[in-house]
């Protein structure tokens, strides 16, 4: 009986093989940060909160002829404000040593740097998702597909509040989006403008005049059901007080480098009847 070379005898002539390519983790669409009131630096460069004067309605009087006892009334109105506070300071930090990076075959640095910036953002966009379910205008339910009815009907709210039909906005789960794409007047070539689809990559463009968009970064479960949002730039502000910044230094005594990002913000609701809270799959 003859012995056969095998994996296990002839380990020395087989090494462990790294790619020069990686297997990343995939990210969210994040956006939330690209559809809201935002207050940069320049604007919100000191302190702790922001007001913004809230301006009240009016009603037009009535005046009577004559002069006598028909005086105009002139209204002096007592304005409030809303307030946001900077409350969040959140970040993402990696320790790389000397001797791993010297070993490395790829730049872990520059991999890591990414994949903390990335965090740093997707927490700033989870902390305006978390709004839309403050929104007291409500259709749908919960783990129940939305239905055209719905979508209408939330469309309607901002209607009747006098909402600019541009800047109009419709944030949607991947499960909601795959419920959309089973209603006809949304997929159906039937029921397009001329372009040849309904459909367009990550969206379905637009839906009574709110631009769609789709995101695992809206709140919720497959199981329990996702927070949608259609909503108005306006529904929500943020006070950016330091943008994601990247700070990089060598720490002598460990011999290593340390990479961290950082970033300040607040955020707030500031006019509930400019968005609704669209329950849905």
């Amino acid at each position: 009986m003859s012995t056969s070379l095998t994996s296990t005898t002839g380990a020395a002539f087989n090494p462990a093989i790294t790619s020069q390519k990686i297997i990343d983790i995939r990210e969210a669409n994040l956006g939330f940060e690209a559809t809201v009131s935002r207050i940069y630096r320049d604007d919100a460069g000191v302190g702790t909160t922001i007001a913004w004067p809230i301006i009240s309605d009016r009603t037009a009087l009535t005046k009577s002829e004559g002069n006598s006892g028909n005086d105009i009334t002139f209204e002096a109105d007592q304005e409030t404000s809303i307030t946001l506070t900077i409350n969040q300071h959140q970040y993402n930090a990696t320790e790389l040593e000397e001797f791993e990076e010297a070993l490395s075959l790829h730049d872990q640095e520059k991999i890591y740097t990414r994949r903390s910036s990335y965090t740093v953002n997707r927490a700033i966009d989870a902390t305006l998702a978390a709004l839309i379910d403050n929104a007291t205008q409500i259709v749908g339910t919960l783990a129940i597909d939305l239905t055209d009815d719905d979508v209408r009907r939330g469309v309607q709210y901002l209607g009747d509040a006098d909402v600019p039909e541009s800047d109009r906005f419709f944030a949607m789960s991947p499960a909601t989006k795959n419920s959309m794409t089973g209603i006809d007047r949304y997929a159906s070539s039937d029921f397009n403008r001329g372009d040849g689809a309904n459909i367009v990559t990550g969206a379905f463009g637009t839906i009574y005049s709110t631009t769609t968009w789709e995101s695992t970064n809206v709140e919720g479960t497959n199981a329990a059901g996702h927070d949608n949002g259609i909503y108005h730039r306006d529904f929500f502000a943020m006070g950016m007080r330091r943008m994601p910044r990247v700070r990089v230094f060598d720490d002598i005594d460990n011999l290593s480098r340390k990479v961290a990002v950082s970033a300040i913000w607040g955020v707030i609701e500031t006019r509930d009847d400019h968005a609704v809270f669209a329950r849905g799959a």
